[in-house]
């Protein structure tokens, strides 16, 4: 629901990325329902873009229906297993559609995590108003749902865990950058108060986090300023760094009480 919520405004010109993820974005169907993750959802997310992507990414309730309805009502979309490539302006953008079947939850705590955020990340995605405007004026004005600034963090902790064993071991870099700019832009209490509504869920992050955050800050920073070289990346601090540590205290604290 978006109820009487501010718009979020960005900075970004007609044929960014963002843009364009955002204009193709808002001619998504209601039903089935989906969420906004990834990349485009954690700018939005902070209300700024932070480093360079390429794509944006969803999670639908059924991935079939979905991309099924968006062929239907523009053709001219190409469908690569969930990923589609949709035409806007005079350009394309790439959106990687994720499934949420996974019943009964897979057995290994890994691929359990992963199944769980995404359930978390659609039950509490939130309509927001996404105005994306250059210097001159307003490039695009849409209404989408989008992931909550937790679910966030718990999908960009199961994906630095997951990365490094993927297709692209090279983005855990923009994985950290992204995680660590949600905590400390929204508060480590804040994160662990809303990620605990799943205790499970909360508990694996949480048991990540103390690993990768938790032990030497000085190899998570440099791991993070060797694997993405943007500005937002190399500008992050030790502060910043601790501060996802800290979560994973919070998280633990809270769930004792419980």
């Amino acid at each position: 629901m978006s109820g009487d919520r501010p718009p979020i405004h960005l900075e970004a010109g007609a044929g960014s990325v963002l843009a364009r993820a955002v204009e193709a974005l808002s001619r998504f169907p209601n039903e089935p329902p989906w969420v906004l993750v990834g990349g485009v959802a954690v700018f939005i997310r902070l209300g700024s873009v932070t480093r360079p992507t390429a794509d944006a990414d969803t999670v639908a309730r059924s991935q079939a229906e979905l991309i099924e309805r968006l062929v239907a009502d523009d053709p001219a979309t190409v469908v690569t297993g969930g990923e589609l490539e949709m035409p806007v302006g005079g350009g394309t953008i790439e959106i990687d559609v994720m499934d949420l079947a996974d019943d009964p939850l897979p057995g290994d705590a890994e691929r359990r995590a992963f199944a769980l955020v995404r359930r978390y990340a659609l039950e509490s995605a939130v309509t927001e108003r996404v105005i994306v405007s250059d210097r001159e004026s307003v490039v695009v004005d849409a209404r989408i749902p989008v992931a909550s600034t937790a679910a966030l963090v718990a999908l960009k902790t199961v994906s630095v865990v997951r990365r490094p064993h993927g297709n692209s071991p090279h983005k855990v870099g923009s994985d950290i950058h992204d995680l660590v700019r949600l905590v400390a832009g929204t508060g480590a209490r804040t994160v662990a108060s809303d990620l605990v509504a799943d205790a499970t869920l909360a508990a694996w992050v949480a048991e990540q986090l103390h690993r990768a955050f938790g032990a030497d800050l000085r190899y998570t920073l440099l791991r993070l300023r060797t694997t993405d070289r943007s500005a937002g990346a190399q500008a992050l601090g030790d502060g910043e760094i601790e501060a996802t540590g800290i979560l994973a205290d919070e998280l633990t604290e809270q769930l004792a009480s419980v």
